[in-house]
């Protein structure tokens, strides 16, 4: 896989793989994230859960962080994440969860915390729009 995703990363202009093994894969995520082609999005590698972060961080496992705020637990805590993320040269990405409302606030959280990436689904129904719309309106 690591030698698939590398040459997938060589001819074409992928910039970032999300949970690129299995979810308990620290080995070869580490392994991939060490060659530095592309940014690492650890998912449930990580499950937005603070001791994982930090290990990953530590060891060196990813480059960046998917975050679901209503994993973490409270607003202070993704906040709290982001800046360990972001301290640790990571990237990070806001993300909504399946079966969301039209609460745009994950894309309020995204702009105010610079994350520079959000993750809302294809526009196809309101409530992934209603994010995206969020986000223009506060870039503009």
């Amino acid at each position: 896989m690591i030698e698939m995703y590398t040459q997938l990363c060589r001819d074409y202009p992928i910039v970032s793989i999300e949970e690129p093994f299995d979810k308990d894969d620290w080995e070869h995520t580490k392994l991939f994230t060490n060659l530095r082609i592309c940014q690492v999005v650890g998912d449930q590698l990580l499950m937005s859960n603070i001791k994982r972060i930090e290990k990953a961080i530590d060891e060196s496992t990813c480059n960046a962080l998917l975050l679901k705020v209503n994993e973490i637990g409270t607003i202070t805590e993704a906040i709290q994440t982001v800046k360990m993320a972001t301290n640790a040269h990571w990237g990070v990405v806001m993300s909504h969860r399946c079966g969301e409302t039209d609460d745009s606030f994950i894309a309020d959280l995204a702009v105010g915390m610079a994350t520079g990436i959000i993750k809302a689904g294809a526009p196809c129904r309101g409530e992934r729009v209603a994010k995206y719309n969020q986000v223009i309106f506060l870039t503009l």
